[in-house]
């Protein structure tokens, strides 16, 4: 089972506005989706599609949490969330068919309270021990320690040995949480800088930083790029992953369609080569249908034939 912790779920509302313009008073020409989400939670969704058992932990509250809990059961995802005494929250996302841009607001999201990081610690415990990965993944809400995914890394391990993490967060959260050892790690480029406090103006310098990593703390790197290669680093291999070329309708959890399709590569024992290809697929299916529509086993299935992968000297 691929257990997913989401400790800031949210309401995604996605809205379109032709021409929109910001300070003035703006239409929405039609609501796109209305969807449960959060790192994990789409993550979940990913190993769902692909036939993978998942279950979605985290922390859930107010009213946005029967619609999340809803959301789920309707898309068949399993799921077992420490309530909370806050609102879980809305997030809303603007594209703009005129001018091709896409706005977010994000909210921070609900304060925790140290009785519900020990309930869901407690649970998280209990859980993992029926997992085979564990993936940690997105913001962490007010009141939470920016230590908190080093402890929960470490917590797993500390329940089941041979637990596979996998951590996709930023900022101060990845520096303390990769203190954790997770086995694998999947910054962007612009996360890789931050995380070491400068720019890496080439190819060369981000095939460095990453090779850190594994020599350091993790087994496994993935850096996303975009439209570009994605870079897959182990300990002794180094690949390049060319996606396919689609039309992409909203590039919203298309990374995290790549962390579910390696998180189920990862459960299922397969080749670097196989799941690389399976999760670029993934995040590829993820970007054309920008979760508008469930996500098509046939198609990530017909993208991921059409996905090259080559072996990089360092």
């Amino acid at each position: 089972m691929i257990l997913t912790v989401t400790l800031n779920p949210v309401l995604d509302r996605v809205v379109e506005i032709p021409d929109f313009r910001v300070g003035k008073v703006n239409r929405v020409e039609k609501e796109r989706i209305r969807v449960a989400g959060g790192k994990g939670i789409n993550v979940s969704r990913v190993a769902k599609v692909l036939g993978e058992p998942t279950l979605a932990t985290g922390w859930l509250g107010g009213r946005t949490a029967g619609f999340i809990k809803e959301r789920l059961k309707k898309e068949g995802i399993a799921s077992d969330f420490v309530s909370i005494a806050g609102e879980s929250r809305l997030n809303l996302t603007i594209l703009d068919p005129v001018t091709h841009s896409q706005t977010h607001l994000v909210e921070k999201g609900p304060r925790i309270f140290p009785s519900e990081i020990k309930k869901l610690e407690e649970k998280i415990g209990d859980l993992v021990r029926k997992a085979s990965v564990v993936v940690f993944s997105g913001s962490i809400p007010p009141g939470v320690s920016e230590n908190i995914y080093n402890s929960l890394i470490r917590l797993a391990y500390q329940e089941k040995e041979d637990i596979i993490p996998i951590l996709d967060t930023r900022g101060e959260p990845l520096k303390q949480g990769l203190q954790g050892r997770p086995f694998m790690l999947k910054p962007n480029k612009e996360e890789m800088e931050n995380l070491i406090g400068k720019s890496l103006e080439s190819e060369a310098d981000l095939i460095r930083q990453a090779r850190a990593l594994v020599k350091k703390h993790v087994q496994l790197v993935v850096v996303s790029r975009g439209k570009d290669e994605v870079m897959v680093m182990e300990k002794k291999r180094l690949l390049m992953v060319s996606p396919p070329e689609i039309n992409s309708l909203n590039t919203i959890g298309a990374g995290d369609a790549l962390v579910g399709g390696f998180a189920v590569g990862l459960s299922r024992g397969l080749s670097l080569k196989e799941m690389s290809a399976l999760a670029v697929a993934c995040a590829a299916a993820s970007a054309e249908e920008g979760r508008e529509k469930p996500l098509s086993l046939k198609r990530i299935n017909r993208l991921k034939d059409k996905i090259r992968c080559r072996e990089a000297r360092e």
